[in-house]
């Protein structure tokens, strides 16, 4: 059986995954190459809908397959499992109560009881899959407030940004860049890694500007033109004072 820890919510309902061009069985690993015919009983089945009918002959279901789990990987009872399976096979509510000597009310309690468990894991699923993905999804670079343009420049998250620094910086301890993008939005990225090596509100002259950035990148004179058009730096109009904002 393969792991379900590897496995989607889909592939886990399905029964079974894709792969190379071959669909596998997630309980028995059996496979069926697609564009081959197969052929079960009388009829003969394409491999989409071989391991369909594979996942009836075989294992009653892809549900009664998951039924038969342990309880550590269900976290249900027997009870529970046994519910689960009559209403899957459509049997109403009296009959239900018929078939376990308990009441209707009884049935019903249980049935809403299992229909809130769902509902919960559901809730549960989606906030532990956003607690991993907020970072990559939601989280982006802040934008300093001396920013001369908002645009579409800034919409970078913390994974782009950590993925552009690796990319174009040699180093980060001490700064070196490797070269200058010409994408926008990594130029942003690139200026705002190189700011940060200036202090706020300090004063400072050309030169000492010149010999901040030279350290990071030989062409000083185009990261400092870069900088004064994105407002990471700015000067005075005669250019003999900067300051970071």
């Amino acid at each position: 059986m393969l792991s379900f820890d590897e496995l989607s919510l889909d592939q886990i309902k399905a029964g079974y995954i894709e792969s190379n061009d071959e669909l596998i069985c997630i309980f028995c690993e059996r496979k069926y190459k697609v564009g081959q015919i197969y052929k079960i009983g009388e009829n003969l089945y394409d491999a989409h809908t071989a391991v369909k009918q594979h996942m009836i002959d075989e294992h009653n279901h892809v549900l009664g397959e998951l039924l038969e789990l342990d309880k550590k990987s269900l976290s249900m009872s027997d009870v529970q499992k046994r519910m689960i399976s009559y209403f899957a096979s459509k049997k109403t509510d009296k009959e239900i109560a018929e078939i376990t000597h308990t009441t209707l009310s009884t049935v019903r309690q249980q049935r809403y009881q299992l229909k809130e468990k769902a509902r919960q894991a559901k809730v549960f699923l989606a906030i532990y899959e956003l607690s991993e993905d907020v970072n990559d999804f939601k989280a982006y670079i802040d934008i300093h407030q001396s920013a001369t343009m908002v645009d579409d420049r800034y919409l970078t998250t913390l994974k782009e940004e950590r993925d552009i620094l690796d990319k174009l910086f040699d180093s980060l301890e001490p700064l070196k860049l490797n070269r200058l993008p010409a994408k926008q939005k990594q130029k942003v990225v690139v200026l705002k890694r190189i700011s940060e090596q200036f202090d706020i509100d300090k004063e400072y002259t050309e030169k000492e500007v010149n010999a901040i950035i030279e350290s990071i990148y030989d062409e000083y004179v185009t990261v400092r033109r870069y900088m004064i058009e994105y407002g990471f730096l700015k000067r005075t109009d005669d250019g003999t004072k900067y300051w970071k904002p």
